[in-house]
C-alpha cells in the first residue's frame, strides 16, 4: 500500500521532468507486473537484467512490490542472471524503508559486517533533516556530526 503510493506520487513529479519518459516507462512496468505476475522471474527477464539504471530499478521495485516479506522480495531481486546485486540492493532498501530493520531475519543480520556503522549512518540518515548545524559549540549537535562526517 505505501510503496504503491509512492510509486504514483514519484510518477506524478516524474512527469514534471523533462527526459523522463524511460524511466517512468520502466517504473509503470515494474507496477503492472507486480500486480499482475507477482514473484514471477519471468516478469523480472521482462524488465531487463539490470544492467542500466532504470532496468536496476524497475526489477528491484518489482520485487520490492510483488514481495510478501522482506527476505522473499531480497531473495527474488537477487536470483537473476543479470545486475542481482544491484537490484537486491534496491529490493532491500525498498522493503527495508518500509518495514524496518525488524523485518531482516536475525541469520541475516548476525553474519553483517560493521553492522554498528551501517546503523548508525542509517540512523543519521533517517534525521538528517532535523540536524543542527550552524553552531558548533564544544560538545553541541554541530560539532558532534561535523567530526563524525569530515568534509561537512
Amino acid at each position: 500500500r505505501t510503496l504503491g503510493r509512492a510509486v504514483r506520487e514519484v510518477l506524478r513529479l516524474l512527469s514534471e521532468v523533462e527526459g523522463h519518459e524511460e524511466t517512468s516507462r520502466a517504473i509503470e512496468s515494474a507496477r503492472m507486473l507486480a500486480n499482475t505476475h507477482p514473484g514471477d522471474i519471468g516478469a523480472i527477464r521482462a524488465l531487463g537484467e539490470g544492467w542500466i539504471a532504470e532496468e536496476a530499478l524497475a526489477i528491484g521495485l518489482y520485487c520490492a512490490m510483488s514481495a510478501g516479506s522482506f527476505r522473499e522480495g531480497v531473495v527474488l531481486a537477487v536470483n537473476h542472471s543479470g545486475d542481482s546485486d544491484s537490484t537486491g540492493s534496491i529490493a532491500g532498501q525498498l522493503l527495508g524503508a518500509i518495514h524496518g530493520d525488524s523485518a531482516i531475519s536475525a541469520e541475516w543480520l548476525n553474519v553483517l559486517e560493521l553492522a554498528p556503522v551501517i546503523e548508525a549512518v542509517a540512523d543519521d540518515l533517517a534525521t538528517v533533516g532535523e540536524w543542527q548545524l550552524h553552531d558548533h559549540p564544544p560538545g553541541g549537535e554541530g560539532e558532534f556530526y561535523c567530526t563524525r562526517y569530515p568534509g561537512w
